[in-house]
């Protein structure tokens, strides 16, 4: 990662409360001596105000575009690893944002799973989810070779596309019944984080994480998932990230991150990290995840200052 990119980044930390105090510090310091990075960061905070304050489709900095889905639901995509996470529903605006300025600040995280794929003998089912606490997908346990290291450990997961697919991912439903209710005065996040990479073969595939919260139990978000085009009450709330490297960084390993912040009445999180943009005339390259982690993040909301 860039040093332009890792700013951006810090400033997408901040802006959606999953900045520590490191963070904060490291930011400040910054912004008081790169003029470049304070104007970035200006754009960034207008349109956040911005969006505060209406709920309609709009382009936002950074090369960011938004694609919309049948009924009211529609994503907004970053077409580079910085950027905002948006997610807009229906006649309103929701997003995963606290305010790291002034007064205390208590957030506590909670580690749902942490999955590195060093189990050699790992055999996933290929459908979505059917079930809580599960990964599925076209996925194995690798060993590296050919001068490719994993991200960490001794082995890595390998996506291996369908034929014919423009689009592989692996995915994995949370089922919130499975944790403490949330305590007054707290807002609750997912955080989703993986590292991806795809040597150069001539595709240029780009990487993803996507969290969607439904309020059907794990059960039936299969087919919750099925019918999204058809009732726009299947989704409460959902937010993708998208990253495509430059061809120049393919053979990098890429490291992606998303957060929702869950919406009243969510019982089941479905969280997804893949690639895309594939073409399926061209032949397939191999296609590298590791280090992924889905934590659960409180955070204590700071009361409203009065009018």
């Amino acid at each position: 990662m860039n040093k332009s990119t890792e700013h951006e980044d810090l400033i997408d930390r901040y802006l959606t409360g999953m900045a520590d105090e490191v963070d904060v510090e490291q930011l400040e310091a910054l912004l008081k001596t790169d003029e470049e990075l304070r104007q970035t960061f200006l754009a960034a905070s207008r349109v956040d105000s911005h969006l505060r304050e209406q709920a309609e489709q709009l382009t936002l900095v950074k090369k960011e575009i938004s694609r919309p889905l049948k009924s009211h639901f529609a994503w907004i995509n970053p077409g580079s690893a910085a950027g905002l996470l948006i997610g807009l529903f229906s006649a309103s605006v929701v997003w995963a944002y606290v305010v790291p300025r002034g007064g205390e600040i208590t957030r506590t995280s909670q580690e749902i799973v942490s999955e590195g794929f060093e189990d050699s003998d790992i055999e996933l089912p290929t459908h979505l989810p059917v079930k809580a606490n599960e990964w599925c997908g076209r996925l194995v346990s690798v060993t590296p070779k050919g001068g490719i290291s994993a991200f960490e450990g001794k082995r890595m997961g390998r996506l291996t596309p369908k034929a014919g697919n423009r689009s592989e991912s692996l995915s994995r439903i949370v089922d919130l019944h499975d944790y403490p209710d949330l305590e007054s005065g707290y807002v609750r996040s997912l955080r989703v984080k993986g590292s991806f990479m795809a040597p150069f073969t001539g595709q240029n595939p780009g990487f993803h994480v996507r969290i969607v919260a439904f309020g059907q139990a794990p059960e039936d978000v299969r087919q919750a998932w099925t019918d999204r085009w058809n009732s726009d009450a299947m989704i409460l709330q959902g937010v993708e990230r998208k990253h495509l490297p430059e061809k120049d960084e393919q053979g990098n390993w890429h490291e992606v991150s998303a957060s929702l912040e869950i919406p009243e009445g969510t019982r089941s999180i479905m969280v997804a990290l893949g690639v895309w943009h594939l073409n399926p005339e061209m032949s397939v390259p191999d296609l590298y995840l590791d280090a992924v982690q889905v934590q659960l993040v409180d955070t204590c909301k700071p009361p409203a200052k009065p009018n």
